[in-house]
């Protein structure tokens, strides 16, 4: 509000290098961000903060003061916000024409919601200066002269809830004379009452030569009401509060705890008991004494631009922070706001408002733009939607507030599928960014036909009514929406489709000239002639990497057009009633003295309504709420750029990327490796995907194995294949595969489908667990049972229990086996149990409950049989059977097995066995999880080279244990694994997999250098062979797929590992999660804490890592 700009810039920059306080940028708020406002623009070209509603609140009208809310005036600023008594309270200060042009008073309106104000009340009416009072260094002398107003504080809710209001009455003895020099008459207040009334008048605090003697309203203490009395006293005593007054005081004034020429003083606490303070030119510094005293000099806040106007800064109901400001050097516009996690780095910048509507009326120092920003300070009230609310002048005439929603973001996460007749209000839409003038009011309406429709009125000459919806950002695009324009012969309705700066491509217009039209380039093309109350269903398909676009009106195509402004991609579409305004511009003159030609009339009256809209993209990645594919791109071009591509199979490196992007859940967290590995495991799987003749199919081995099926297709790891494939968005992948194994051999199973033990069963219902597919999971049941019954026909051993040679079980070399042993091992009878536990879930699901309890006998029998035979009670571990009564003496990594399929009873005993993983003489070594236990004398000692199961580790094991150790830990009550060891061997899963400083995955590797031991075989290379990304979506991530409607999550990531992660594009049961983990709601602005998202929309969170449950309806 100070009108010499430059003068107190000069100022500022003096008193801050002159200091002798050393300055240290952590001593305030400082900006990071990248992000800075394009002054040519009125919007800065910002990305919008998404969900904003500006609401004019006041708009003066100087010849028709019953249109500008009973009030003539047409100088009006530095409004405040309050929120007391269940509603807000603005008070702003008014002067006839220009700032500080006598006379002046202060006025005050109130809101239930923030949406529909008050007329304004005179709270402070206007002062005499007495006759005679001059000013130091001043040859005038008052006479007949009248105050001005001028305050940086306006609220005080004290202990006793009490609302003060207050205001200073300041002196001008000339149009260029300060009413904030410290040579004005004094502070008044008065209390506000709960029914509405206002108490009597008092002076709280004079200037010099003032006094009760000289003044025509008493001093506080000589109310009546010592509850007012109190309440004044103890506003008096808090230094911050005083600290609101530096301007207008006297320059001594001992209240004030720091006397520096620095202005419009705000402030927030952080949770140390910091108080961050903000002054005028976002000059800032740090109190640790509430105010008392401050750490430095205030000085400028390093990397914020913000020359010559307000800053305001509070924290926000997520706990995080936000400043809200003009950031220009020299200009009022935009209003801009930014966030912090810690309030003292701000690193983004996003639009509050950026519409500009001509100033009307000049005056003394009018600014044009939205300035004077100000919030709810603290203690003065707390809305309860837990919005920010701010308000602030528009070209120092007109009032307005905006609803800022937080959390602050400007990230939408769904496409708009908006209805308007299931609005009850425009509060309600807080998707939609909202510009709302008192004469072009945005409202939601009933019509005659019964529905509720956006509606868009606007009989302003000067201004215009704006619906804004941001939605995410797409390049390929279609959109419809219906309309039905009120008139066909006033008014204008444009509707644009823009980038993220705002930047347009496609504007259609109605225009006052019966035309719907077409902007192309320079000149428009007609698309309909309309009348008035006609309804226009309008369907648009956009394509931004040919710049064109398709359009469909009322069942009628429209021939392709060009963009009339090329665009990258859309984010916004826009309803406006009327241009832009090209004024003003940098280069207009600072100040305007006349005023607009009939700037209190109205316009004629229009109106359109808009009953719908939908937009659907049509990008490859459209499914992801919040990651962009193409943010992990470099990924795969790296990937790529490793080999001479010199094995093909159904989709090339070329391909790689554009498969993976239809494909795969999208990951991001913090730690680089892990990121990269998530990324490389779906990039080797795709290499193992073949088209062959009776559909597609994965493979283990990239080049021919000699012992493998038709197609090179080898079994053993058709399980992983399964687990892993399950994510994949296209399903046709993992259930050709499964129908190539069981009915590709002329509509039988392949040949060697049962060469290896397998647990393939069991993986098909998991499968289901994921995608839901009952159609698919009931045809494969014929086939999964007679896979059964094979292995019970020529595995089964006397005691009930099943066998297997180890190297039939993948696993040759072993300690406790042999290739031509006939042991029963942990392994084929884990998987025959979670077999037989599928059959039996699959049966139910068909309601066949003679076959559902015939497999649930059959899976009883084998949990009792290995827990009766299997478990060494002497080792504590799950072992190799070698005869009745003689234990292999030895445990190997197959006895994590059974959790795998949560065979083991709880609290038996059995989770002792898990003790072993950490144990440096068990299973723990520097590069990963040793297939036998390091104590026993025959480890690794059968060779090297020769697949040998004997101690190396082997991927194909890691991944079981790592599942089975998921499930431990969510299914089991025990205290052996935790999250914390979970990610230490996952983290160590990572490392492992690399090869000449590269990502590599293969057969095997040494425990102890990480080598692996076929690493440069080409056999080797991408072994297909094991899980990765399932352990990331299950365990890290920790999405644990289930029958029902309840998404459950339990990030296994220790407390302080990561402050962030997200897996977006997970197709779930036929719906698109997207999981984030934001601990201070700073890197994804979508809240704080585990959220889930449902298609774009949020459905559960909670504040910290945890258990996460959410029932779909």
């Amino acid at each position: 509000m100070k009108h010499q700009t430059i003068t107190y810039l000069v100022t500022i920059i003096l008193a801050i290098f002159s200091s002798t306080i050393t300055i240290h940028a952590q001593d305030g708020i400082y900006y990071t961000g990248t992000t800075l406002s394009n002054v040519n623009y009125h919007d800065g070209q910002l990305p919008l903060a998404v969900g904003v509603h500006n609401i004019q609140v006041l708009r003066a009208n100087r010849e028709h003061p019953a249109l500008g809310g009973g009030v003539s005036w047409t100088y009006n600023h530095a409004p405040m916000l309050a929120y007391w008594n269940h509603q807000f309270y603005l008070e702003y200060l008014s002067d006839p024409v220009g700032e500080s042009v006598p006379p002046g008073r202060t006025l005050l309106l109130t809101s239930k919601d923030g949406y529909r104000w008050s007329n304004p009340v005179i709270i402070f009416p206007q002062y005499r200066v007495p006759d005679g009072t001059t000013k130091p260094d001043s040859k005038i002398v008052a006479k007949h002269l009248w105050a001005v107003m001028h305050q940086r504080m306006g609220f005080y809710v004290s202990k006793s809830h009490r609302l003060l209001v207050l205001g200073f009455y300041g002196i001008c003895l000339g149009p260029k004379d300060h009413p904030n020099d410290g040579n004005g008459i004094g502070r008044v207040v008065r209390e506000v009452f709960p029914n509405g009334k206002f108490g009597p008048i008092y002076f709280i605090r004079y200037n010099h030569g003032f006094s009760q003697k000289n003044t025509t309203y008493p001093f506080y203490t000589q109310s009546k009401d010592q509850g007012f009395v109190d309440a004044c006293n103890e506003l008096l005593s808090k230094p911050l509060m005083m600290q609101q007054w530096n301007e207008e005081a006297d320059r001594n004034d001992p209240l004030i705890p720091l006397k520096l020429d620095f202005k419009a003083f705000d402030y927030y606490h952080l949770p140390n008991g910091n108080v961050v303070g903000l002054w005028k030119c976002a000059v800032t510094s740090i109190s640790k004494d509430n105010g008392r005293t401050w750490l430095t000099h205030p000085q400028r806040a390093q990397g914020f631009v913000n020359g010559n106007a307000k800053i305001w800064g509070q924290r926000t109901s997520d706990g995080r922070y936000s400043t809200v400001y003009n950031p220009s050097s020299f200009y009022r516009w935009p209003l801009a706001i930014s966030t912090s996690n810690d309030g003292l780095n701000y690193n983004d910048m996003y639009l509050v408002h950026g519409d500009l509507t001509p100033m009307r009326y000049g005056g003394n120092f009018k600014n044009p733009g939205p300035q004077y920003v100000r919030g709810i300070i603290e203690g003065n009230g707390t809305p309860p939607d837990g919005d920010e609310w701010v308000t602030y002048s528009m070209n120092k005439e007109d009032i307005w507030v905006s609803r800022i929603p937080v959390p602050v973001t400007d990230r939408a996460t769904a496409q708009a599928n908006d209805d308007f007749n299931n609005f009850h209000s425009i509060a309600e839409m807080t998707q939609w960014n909202i510009y709302s003038p008192l004469w072009a009011p945005v409202s939601i309406e009933k019509r005659a036909d019964g529905r509720r429709w956006l509606t868009l009125q606007d009989w302003d000459p000067f201004d215009y009514a704006k619906a804004e919806r941001v939605i995410p950002t797409s390049k390929k695009l279609t959109a419809e929406f219906t309309i039905v324009p009120g008139q066909n012969n006033k008014g204008e309705l444009d509707i644009e489709f823009e980038n993220k700066t705002g930047q347009p491509c496609i504007r259609l217009i109605f225009d006052k000239d019966k035309l719907f039209k077409a902007q192309t380039g320079p000149h428009y093309s007609t698309l309909a002639h309309y009348q008035g109350g006609e309804v226009f269903h309008i369907e648009l398909a956009l394509d931004a990497t040919t710049n064109s676009y398709t359009m469909v009106v009322n069942g009628k195509k429209i021939s392709t057009h060009l963009f009339f402004n090329p665009v990258a991609s859309v984010s916004r579409i826009v309803f406006r009633t009327g241009e832009l305004p090209i004024e003003p511009t940098p280069d207009s003159p600072a100040f305007r003295y006349t005023d607009l030609p009939h700037a209190g009339s109205t316009a004629p009256k229009a109106v359109f309504y808009i009953k719908n809209l939908k937009t659907v993209s049509l990008d490859d990645d459209s499914h992801a709420a919040v990651l962009k594919a193409d943010e992990f791109k470099h990924f795969v071009d790296f990937f790529n750029s490793m080999e001479n591509e010199n094995i093909t199979l159904a989709i090339s490196n070329a391909q790689s990327w554009d498969w993976m992007k239809k494909n795969i859940p999208l990951f991001e967290c913090p730690q680089y490796t892990m990121e990269q590995m998530y990324y490389y495991r779906w990039w080797t799987y795709r290499k193992h995907i073949e088209k062959t003749p009776v559909g597609y199919a994965i493979t283990e081995f990239l080049v021919p194995r000699h012992y493998a099926d038709k197609y090179n297709l080898i079994s053993c790891a058709l399980g992983h294949h399964i687990y892993e494939g399950r994510w994949l968005r296209d399903r046709q992948y993992v259930d050709d595969d499964i129908h190539v194994w069981y009915r590709g051999n002329d509509g039988k199973p392949m040949k060697k489908l049962r060469n290896y033990s397998s647990w393939a069963t069991d993986a098909i219902y998991n499968k289901y667990l994921v995608d839901g597919d009952t159609t698919f999971l009931l045809n494969m049941y014929p086939d999964l049972k007679a896979n059964y019954a094979a292995w019970e026909s020529d595995h089964r051993l006397h005691s009930g229990l099943f066998w297997q040679s180890d190297v039939q079980d993948g696993m040759e070399e072993s300690i406790s086996g042999g290739r031509r042993k006939h042991y029963a091992r942990p392994t084929i009878n884990s998987y025959m149990y979670g077999n037989a536990k599928a059959l039996s879930e699959i049966a139910a699901l068909d309601d066949n409950q003679t076959d559902a309890r015939f497999y649930q006998l059959k899976a009883d029998t084998l949990k009792s049989l290995v827990q009766n035979l299997l478990w060494n009670k002497d080792s504590l571990f799950f072992e190799t059977l070698r005869k009745p009564g003689e234990m292999a003496q030895v445990r190997e990594e197959i006895g994590f097995l059974p959790w795998y399929f949560n065979l083991p009873d709880k609290n038996k005993g059995y989770d002792a066995a898990w003790k072993q993983i950490t144990n440096p003489r068990g299973f723990y070594a520097p590069f990963g999880i040793t297939t036998a236990e390091q104590r026993n004398p025959e480890f690794r000692t059968h060779g090297v080279g020769n697949c040998e199961w004997d101690g190396a580790v082997w991927p194909f094991a890691t991944s079981q244990t790592l599942t089975a150790m998921e499930n431990l830990i969510n299914n089991y009550p025990q205290t052996e694994m935790n999250d914390s060891i979970y990610f230490a061997r996952l983290e160590q899963y990572v490392e492992c997999q690399s090869y000449r400083g590269r990502p590599y995955i293969g057969e095997y590797l040494d425990q102890r250098t990480g080598y692996w031991l076929k690493g440069d075989q080409e056999r080797s290379r991408y072994y297909n062979h094991s899980t990765f990304n399932d352990l990331i979506i299950t365990g890290l991530v920790g999405l644990r797929p289930r029958p029902d409607n309840t998404i459950e999550i339990n990030p296994l990531l220790p407390k302080h590992q990561w402050n962030w992660f997200c897996l977006d594009n997970v197709l779930y049961h036929g719906k698109n999660l997207t999981i984030v983990w934001d601990k201070t709601g700073g890197k994804y602005e979508l809240g704080k804490g585990l959220m889930l998202f449902i298609n774009g929309h949020k459905v559960a969170s909670r504040p910290d890592l945890g258990k996460l449950t959410y029932t779909m309806k």
